[in-house]
């Protein structure tokens, strides 16, 4: 399961995919579920943290990519 925390304007969300290879799909459609930009708090692949050099959805997407 991967877990994004994420800011949205203001606020703290969060969003859940029950395999990363849907958050990579979901990125690459024609209306991405998050634009490249947006920041990321904390980000865990099955209860594991992961650590990001680029702390947006685009570097969590290119190194999720590469696991792949």
């Amino acid at each position: 399961m991967l877990v994004i925390k994420y800011v949205n304007g203001q606020n703290s969300a969060e969003k859940t995919y029950k395999k990363a290879a849907e958050f990579v799909a979901n990125q690459q459609l024609e209306v991405p579920d998050f634009e490249d930009y947006v920041q990321i708090t904390q980000v865990t692949l099955d209860g594991k943290p992961i650590t990001l050099a680029d702390t947006t959805m685009r570097g969590l997407y290119n190194y999720l990519n590469q696991e792949n």
